[in-house]
């Protein structure tokens, strides 16, 4: 009996030690797999918070506005053209950094009330009563309208215009911080981000389209799409030769790092050379302001005496 009882204490405590040991594997397993499901969440969380990114750009903070922008919208997508117009629409309007999903329908909207506004003041406050309805009001009418719906397309143009100038510059400084970041060992993702946080004072156009990409590079599911978006979001020279390098190296497999030494090389040349080149034109563009404004006078004044004295020549 005695014997009987020792194994039995000695079976119970192993009984008890396994089931321990098993117990504390399961704990350790529901802690893992508890950091895991809470790392995918947190995974989940910045893909939607990218996506509110990418589907707010440029939204209205204001409900009630958020409300008038949407009928203005669906008034101007009743007007759009065809497939094609639209899209140019669309590249025009990213280009001038309106990346709303309904800019293009706004924009239609506001061409329309700006001609239809012009008309109205031309015909209610410069033209009389008896003429509105004449041809001459009628063709003063249509030019207004042609001129009040252009001048949206115009700001949107300078806009645009001016951006790209400010992409322009902005690409070597960039460049370099991402050589930087590379040689760090930051994924290209990590790169957009740390750079738009960097250059978001002195460059903030710049910032603005590196954070839109590294919200992008977090959706799609090819890196280079997101590049390509960049390139025909902006239709700027060097951005398009940087993501023409970065998505070569991506596929063949060159090191980021020296992929982006080389392309800030050749992007702070072209720079020095393009402003070289703008320098060296300033003095044929100034020629025909200095003959227009200061050649006139200096003629007058060398031909006033002569004149004087013919003058009082023939009165006498």
């Amino acid at each position: 009996m005695l014997l009987m009882l020792v194994l039995g204490v000695v079976l119970g405590g192993w009984v008890l030690r396994a089931g321990g040991v098993r117990s504390s594997d399961l704990g350790q397993r529901l802690r893992d797999y508890a950091i895991q499901q809470d790392a995918q969440r947190r995974d989940i969380l910045n893909a939607g918070a990218a996506a509110d990114i990418l589907r707010d750009a440029g939204r209205p903070g204001s409900v009630r506005l958020a409300q008038w922008m949407d009928r203005l919208a669906a008034f101007g997508n009743a007007l759009a053209g065809n497939d094609k117009a639209r899209r140019e629409q669309a590249v025009l309007l990213a280009q001038a950094g309106y990346r709303y999903s309904d800019a293009g329908g706004l924009f239609i909207a506001v061409k329309t009330l700006s001609g239809l506004a012009l008309l109205l003041s031309v015909q209610l406050g410069w033209l009389d009563a008896s003429n509105r309805l004449t041809l001459t009001g009628l063709a003063i009418s249509l030019v207004a309208w042609f001129v009040g719906s252009l001048l949206p397309e115009l700001y949107v143009k300078s806009r645009a215009a001016r951006r790209a100038e400010r992409l322009t510059r902005s690409v070597p400084d960039a460049l370099d911080l991402m050589v930087i970041c590379a040689e760090a060992g930051l994924p290209l993702g990590r790169i957009f981000k740390v750079v738009a946080r960097e250059m978001a004072l002195s460059a903030p156009v710049m910032a603005e389209e590196l954070s839109y990409t590294e919200a992008e590079l977090q959706l799609v599911s090819e890196r280079s799409l997101a590049l390509l978006n960049l390139a025909e979001r902006t239709r700027v020279p060097a951005i398009e030769s940087m993501v023409a390098s970065l998505v070569q190296a991506e596929r063949y497999g060159t090191p980021l790092a020296q992929a982006l030494r080389t392309i800030a090389d050749e992007s702070r040349t072209t720079l020095i050379l393009t402003l070289e080149e703008r320098a060296g034109k300033l003095p044929a563009q100034l020629s025909l302001p200095l003959m227009t404004m200061i050649l006139p006078p200096i003629v007058a004044l060398m031909a006033t005496p002569a004149l004087v004295r013919v003058i009082r020549m023939l009165t006498e």
